[in-house]
């Protein structure tokens, strides 16, 4: 059928011309855009890139092992309010283990929490006014204050090498008169005191305030091994989480543990293997 023969069946049904040409012209690009193929028919929505697994924009989850799986558990009633423990095992990115660090036992997930992540201290806004040399022999050890197992057997060498630490010594020796009494008491004279415990302190306090939010139970600090046990816990389900990301890959960890009872002999029920994701 032809467009003038169409319009003169549409004008006859409608009585105006006008009207006649503005329904045929609307029939014609309904008819057109459903002859289309589908691709054509709307532009191609672009999948978003793939991102990287994280919570949040501060911090990347770690992985968790939990034996038994929580779904695996069930409790009996008889055993039910006895105590029972939970053993943590704590390994970084390289599979070394992350030593004495503090996991907390939470009632909820930290992550479902309201954690601000930005608003927690880093290292680097206590360094100001320390030394190039300074700051390379911090870096040497993921520790919280000067007062660090690892750095205290490093005094000596460092009163060599580093300018804070030489002063401080020299203070030392010149309050002390003693060169064993100034080495012993080189954090004291330490010149940035706020890089003494200034970072540790507020840590702590984040760290704490975070941990209050997700329902804190309880805390404990792992061993050289990066081991560590919760005991005397009730049987519930608790989570376990750093809570404060670790200094290498922003890593925060928050495992559901389904606490089943005490076998006889046994200090847990359950274990948890918490790993860092692979760099």
């Amino acid at each position: 059928m032809t467009r003038r023969n169409a319009l003169k069946i549409l004008r006859a049904v409608v009585g105006n011309t006008r009207t006649a040409a503005e329904i045929f012209s609307a029939l014609a690009v309904t008819i057109f855009v459903t002859t289309l193929p589908v691709e054509a028919r709307a532009p191609r929505q672009e999948q978003p890139p793939r991102q990287e697994q994280t919570t949040d924009a501060q911090v990347v989850r770690g992985v968790a092992n939990v034996t038994p799986k929580p779904e695996d558990v069930r409790r009996d009633e008889a055993t039910q309010t006895k105590r029972a423990g939970i053993r943590i095992r704590v390994k970084d990115s390289d599979g070394q283990p992350v030593a004495r660090k503090r996991f907390y036992l939470l009632e909820r997930d930290v992550f479902a929490a309201g954690v601000d992540w930005s608003s927690r201290p880093r290292r680097e806004q206590f360094l100001t006014g320390a030394s190039a040399e300074l700051r390379e022999w911090l870096a040497r050890h993921d520790c919280d204050s000067l007062y660090c197992p690892e750095y205290e057997a490093e005094f000596d060498a460092a009163r060599e090498s580093v300018p804070e630490f030489r002063r401080a010594y020299a203070e030392g020796l010149r309050k002390y008169k003693n060169p064993r009494t100034a080495l012993r008491w080189i954090t004291v004279s330490f010149p940035l005191k706020n890089l003494r415990t200034g970072f540790y302190e507020r840590k702590r306090a984040w760290t704490e305030e975070a941990a209050r939010r997700a329902g804190l139970v309880a805390s404990v600090m792992t061993d050289e091994r990066g081991d560590a046990y919760f005991l005397g816990v009730e049987q519930k389900d608790f989570y376990v989480s750093n809570v404060f990301p670790l200094e290498r890959g922003r890593v925060v960890w928050s495992a559901l543990v389904r606490v089943p009872a005490l076998l006889p002999g046994k200090l847990h029920s359950a274990s948890v293997e918490l790993l860092a994701p692979k760099q």
